[in-house]
């Protein structure tokens, strides 16, 4: 590559440079602006409805409202059987 052409390279490098910033930018605000859109949307029904307590019979008494892991006192017995399973077999 000759010198003269050397500037007019690196110009036009930043011209396109400049055209992707502003790209990015632009589609960047636009996804920013559906995002909150989308929100506004979709938060409103949310927002309103009363909560609901029906699960609130399986949990037991933690203090954090958070549902605990029920370890049972024995494992499970043995069942009598042959030990195989035959899968779709007559």
């Amino acid at each position: 590559m000759r010198r003269d052409n050397a500037g007019a390279a690196v110009n036009a490098r930043d011209d396109g440079l400049r055209k992707i910033t502003r790209l990015t930018w632009r589609a960047g605000a636009a996804g920013l602006v559906c995002s909150a859109l989308i929100a506004a949307a979709f938060g409103h029904g949310a927002a309103s409805s009363p909560a609901t307590s029906s699960h609130t019979a399986t949990r037991t008494g933690n203090h954090h409202g958070q549902a605990a892991i029920l370890i049972p006192a024995q494992p499970p017995a043995a069942t009598a059987g042959s030990g195989q399973v035959n899968s779709g077999a007559s």
